[in-house]
């Protein structure tokens, strides 16, 4: 079995719910961060947010919504909605939130090697803003303790890209478990996606991210502020000509500004979709599935750049990381 692009990443359960910004002054997040927490702080948060309410009741009365996420999972799951092969491996617990998960994956069409064991599944609280942005609190439980051993060695083997995201560097285990994956993905021509994922994480683990993007990344993924830390510049257009003269392909996300993506040479710059979004969480995940599917599926780059913009102005429309609901006829129309 082959496939088109073969994903490491954490397999997290998002539980989102729609707060006022008072609600985050009162917590003390700042809007739009991304923030690592343990168990106990995300279940005195949802007592607060939800009071005696577990849950799966909270979910039953729309308090709140769940998705099978990780921005790694969310992406694989985007190429698959629009047909292309995706896999990916991630820990889950042999618990409620684990078999969720495993089964949302098979539900989508994403193949997922995934191997249960005791702990906790991971869980991200995300906290959606009035003007859609989301505030991520998150709880990697066994997430962060994926070995080589569960990667899918044959289906690495036969991918034409391997995707990665940056938040796996938040762990030694995971991290040698990247290493040892493009040291493989390497010596069978698999190309090497790297998503920035976060600029927390890079301002965590700046040295190796410069190390892999100069030397063995292929394709790299950012937004507007991930580009600029990683290249320490002031503009998307400085940051584009120092990150593609580390990496020959790089695509950076400027929300309402839309993108602009260098590929083997070929500049190009991609109109935003107009929307009005609900919830931003996916949409660099969602980007990055469309810019992944279109590369892979032999469109040309602006092709590919078009299915990206509008997938992931879809997504920011909808609450939760992923599309839910069938693609749009505009979007179907270009693939």
């Amino acid at each position: 079995m082959s496939l088109d692009v073969y994903a490491l990443g954490n397999a997290i359960v998002d539980i989102q719910i729609q707060v006022r910004d008072s609600v985050l002054e009162e917590l003390a997040f700042e809007k739009g961060s991304w923030n690592l927490i343990d168990r106990s702080c995300q279940e005195d948060i949802l007592n607060r947010l939800l009071g005696t309410d577990h849950w799966d009741a909270a979910l039953k009365a729309g308090k709140l919504t769940t998705a099978a996420g990780g921005s790694a999972a969310n992406t694989m799951h985007g190429i698959s909605q629009l047909g292309g092969r995706a896999g990916f491996c991630g820990k889950v617990a042999n618990d409620e939130l684990g078999a969720l998960y495993a089964a949302h994956m098979q539900k989508n069409g994403v193949t997922f090697n995934g191997n249960p064991e005791q702990g906790m599944t991971g869980t991200c609280i995300v906290l959606i803003s009035q003007n859609a942005q989301r505030t991520m609190l998150t709880c990697l439980g066994v997430s962060k303790e994926i070995d080589y051993e569960d990667v899918n060695e044959e289906l690495l083997k036969s991918s034409s890209y391997i995707y990665l995201e940056g938040y796996l560097f938040e762990s030694e285990n995971t991290t040698q478990t990247v290493l040892k994956a493009i040291e493989v993905a390497k010596k069978n021509d698999v190309k090497i996606a790297l998503t920035a994922s976060d600029v927390s994480c890079i301002d965590r683990h700046r040295d190796l991210y410069l190390q892999l993007i100069q030397k063995d990344v292929d394709l790299l993924f950012s937004n507007a502020q991930e580009a600029r830390s990683l290249s320490n510049t002031d503009s998307n257009e400085e940051a584009l000509q120092v990150l593609s003269g580390w990496c020959r392909n790089v695509a950076i996300t400027d929300g309402k500004h839309g993108s602009i993506v260098t590929f083997n040479g070929e500049v190009v710059k991609i109109t935003p979709k107009s929307v009005c979004p609900l919830d931003t969480t996916g949409a660099g995940d969602a980007y990055a599935a469309g810019l992944l599917y279109g590369i892979t599926n032999d469109r040309t780059i602006a092709e590919s750049g078009e299915i990206a913009s509008l997938f992931s102005a879809t997504v920011v429309t909808q609450i939760g990381p992923q599309c839910n609901d069938d693609i749009p006829a505009e979007l179907k129309n270009l693939l």
